[in-house]
């Protein structure tokens, strides 16, 4: 049986995307119809978004579902036994950074819209792999400076993004200012990302992943802040024993 592209990534996140139903008008469904058909074809980013052209100025959930998934397309993170590997490694107890390699995107205006557009999905699952992908973007976007050895946002292997939050940590503490200023800056951007998104992921009864959920909630407990915190220590102190999970 073929696995099409969208509908493999969302199979992969545990989540069931239905076409059919009464709500909306017939011509919204028409348009989301033809644009499932139209991503379950894409390849890359022009194809994937040229599919979401086809929703152009819809707003409901499942129009930002299918903005979610062609996001994800267009940055080749589609590959369902990749994105099933890196979810086992969780389970394993391996390091998070394997999911975090496989999720990162090429652009960070990419992954920001997908981000959006996941978040705006009414989908608990992929409002958090999104969160997760845009942390992993984040993480790998500083991994080519002070911090870490990549050469690109897409050439940042789990064992280089181990490093780099490493060096993170580390930098935290160093005698340089300067240092200590970049790494509570990318710490508080990561932060921040899960900040938007834990209250429909994972808070109270959620857990849109149980693994992931539970690293939040664990490093939540160790800092001692509510999440919906917006001290800059706090924030900083959060992020540090996130990051401490994902190692």
């Amino acid at each position: 049986m073929q696995i099409y592209k969208s509908a493999a990534l969302l199979a992969t996140l545990s989540l069931a995307f239905v076409l059919t139903g009464c709500e909306g008008e017939q011509t919204e469904k028409d348009m989301i119809a033809e644009a499932q058909f139209c991503l379950d074809k894409a390849t890359d980013e022009a194809s994937a978004m040229a599919c979401t052209q086809k929703i152009s100025g819809l707003t409901s959930a499942r129009a930002n579902s299918l903005r979610c998934a062609a996001g994800f397309i267009a940055a080749e993170v589609t590959d369902p036994a990749n994105l099933s590997s890196a979810l086992n490694a969780i389970q394993d107890n391996q390091s998070t950074t394997v999911l975090l390699s496989a999720l990162t995107f090429p652009r960070i205006d990419l992954m920001n819209d997908t981000f959006t557009a996941c978040a705006a999905s009414g989908q608990e699952g992929l409002t958090l792999i999104g969160a997760m992908a845009k942390s992993a973007t984040l993480l790998s976007s500083v991994a080519g400076g002070t911090f870490g050895s990549c050469s690109s946002l897409t050439n940042c292997d789990a064992a280089q993004l181990e490093t780099t939050i490493t060096n993170l940590i580390a930098g935290l503490t160093s005698v340089d200012p300067l240092e200590v200023q970049e790494a509570e800056q990318a710490i508080t951007q990561v932060t921040e990302v899960v900040q938007t998104v834990y209250t429909t992921t994972c808070g109270g009864s959620k857990s849109a992943n149980e693994d992931i959920c539970g690293q939040i909630n664990t490093a939540l407990g160790q800092a001692g802040v509510d999440i919906a915190t917006s001290d800059p220590a706090e924030i900083v102190e959060l992020g540090k024993k996130l990051l401490e999970q994902w190692k």
